[in-house]
C-alpha cells in the first residue's frame, strides 16, 4: 500500500498567494469594463484557480491513475455545463 505524505508547507503557501492574487485579479476585472471580454477573462482566471486547486489541494499531481482520470472526467463535465450554458445566455 502506497504511503500517503503532504507536500512541503512551502507548496500550500505558494498556491494559496496564486490563489489570492487570482481573486484579486478577478475583484479587478469586476470594476473595467471590456464588454464580452469580461466573461472570458473571469472564466479563464475560474478555470486557472480550478487547475491549481486540484493539483495542489487535492494532491492529484501525486494521485493514483484511476483518481486522476475521474478527476479530469469531472473536471471536463464542469467544462462542458458551463460552455453549454454560456452559449444558450449568448444567443437570447
Amino acid at each position: 500500500m502506497k504511503q500517503f505524505s503532504l507536500a512541503p508547507i512551502r507548496t500550500y503557501f505558494v498556491s494559496w498567494c496564486i490563489l489570492l492574487a487570482l481573486l484579486l485579479l478577478t475583484l479587478g476585472s469586476a470594476f473595467i469594463s471590456l464588454g464580452w471580454f469580461n466573461t472570458a477573462i473571469n472564466l479563464t482566471i475560474s478555470v486557472t484557480q480550478a487547475a491549481i486547486v486540484l493539483l495542489f489541494s487535492m494532491h492529484l499531481r501525486s494521485a493514483h491513475p484511476t483518481l486522476r482520470i475521474a478527476a479530469t472526467i469531472g473536471f471536463f463535465g464542469i467544462a462542458i455545463l458551463i460552455a453549454l450554458s454560456l452559449s444558450d445566455v449568448l444567443t437570447r
